[in-house]
């Protein structure tokens, strides 16, 4: 069986290598996570969840205008460049299926991060109802 390399959606904003400047200035706390890493790129430890937290805020701030992003710690923090990979790939099956833009999505179980509506706004202009049961994920939507 051979396997294909995953490759990012081309509109997928997060192409290649992070840039750690801009991202710096879009959140001056990201600074502290960024170092070298064993091969003397700069990058941050992707298993310190307060780096990546740290990231994905900077990300939201810098990339999609979203300045005041937060979630409760112990709460998933998910890798946005695969998710808006998965937004774009659903608005490529959508929309050259003359499916307008005019679109409204339901997120079953958003999480505290509310990622997708997110993405799916800012890239699309599309209208998310995102549910959830949890009332921690509930408040740190509202927040955000």
């Amino acid at each position: 069986m051979t396997v294909k390399k995953h490759s990012t959606h081309p509109k997928n904003k997060h192409q290649g290598h992070y840039d750690f400047d801009a991202l710096i200035k879009a959140c001056p706390a990201l600074k502290k996570y960024v170092k070298p890493n064993k091969f003397g790129d700069t990058s941050i430890d992707f298993s310190d969840p307060k780096g990546v937290k740290t990231l994905n805020r900077a990300l939201l701030a810098l990339q999609y205008n979203v300045k005041s992003w937060n979630i409760p710690n112990d709460y998933l923090v998910p890798p946005i460049p695969g998710r808006a990979d998965y937004i774009h790939y659903v608005a490529a099956e959508l929309l050259p299926n003359k499916i307008g833009s005019k679109i409204t999505v339901l997120d079953i179980g958003t999480g505290a991060s509310l990622i997708y509506p997110i993405v799916g706004s800012q890239e699309y202009g599309w209208r998310f109802i995102a549910t959830d049961i949890d009332e921690n994920s509930i408040n740190s939507c509202q927040s955000i």
